[in-house]
């Protein structure tokens, strides 16, 4: 009877491993479809079949965290950190006249929290763009010398993982610098842009 309860246990152990590793692998592959869509759709001039490519990319992606907001004091809410977006904000996103993200999605969105800290995008892309890390750029930063790159926040999906919300964040020294936001949906297995807008300016 023990035998026969290990073996049963044993085997919902290895279930659950398996089932952990084949949701693992999609969520890589559609980080890397996103990374992929978002130069594409949104024209950025990373090929290196480009001439003159203005900017570089981060190969390493890095986490946005979902703040929660203390207060439900309107006028006291602080200022949210750098690397941080607001789950009120959200999930009170509007795309057409309806919420993006469901409120079933908000503890799954805050879950992400305790993800991984930095992600490096799939060789095959890197391959095809001119790609730098962020590292590299951060000695370029501390010697003052010329930097130009641009850096991607890991997504955070939708429970269903049919919705994803990115930053793609631009450095490029002194004023010169801005922000964006990326909604996108996951339509006939493919990522597209819905929305987009910018987060800051330097």
């Amino acid at each position: 009877m023990k035998n026969t309860i290990l073996i049963i246990s044993f085997l919902m152990f290895l279930s659950c491993k398996e089932k952990d590793n084949k949701s693992s692998l999609v969520k890589i592959k559609n980080i890397n479809g996103i990374v992929e869509t978002i130069i594409d759709q949104d024209s950025l001039k990373f090929s290196r079949n480009k001439l003159s490519p203005i900017s570089l990319f981060c190969e390493d992606l890095i986490k946005i965290n979902i703040h929660i907001p203390e207060s439900t004091d309107k006028q006291n809410i602080p200022s949210i950190p750098f690397n941080n977006v607001s789950i009120n904000d959200l999930l009170n996103s509007k795309i057409e006249r309806d919420f993006f993200f469901s409120k079933s999605d908000s503890s799954y969105l805050v879950s992400q929290n305790l993800g991984q800290k930095e992600f490096k995008i799939e060789q095959k892309i890197i391959d095809k763009i001119n790609s730098t890390t962020f590292e590299k750029e951060k000695v370029k930063q501390e010697n003052r010398t010329k930097y130009d790159f641009y850096q991607m926040t890991i997504p955070v999906f939708s429970k269903d993982m049919t919705k994803a919300y990115v930053e793609l964040n631009h450095f490029c020294g002194g004023l010169c610098g801005d922000g964006k936001a990326f909604f996108l949906s996951k339509i006939n297995g493919k990522w597209r842009i819905i929305n987009k807008h910018r987060t800051w300016v330097s």
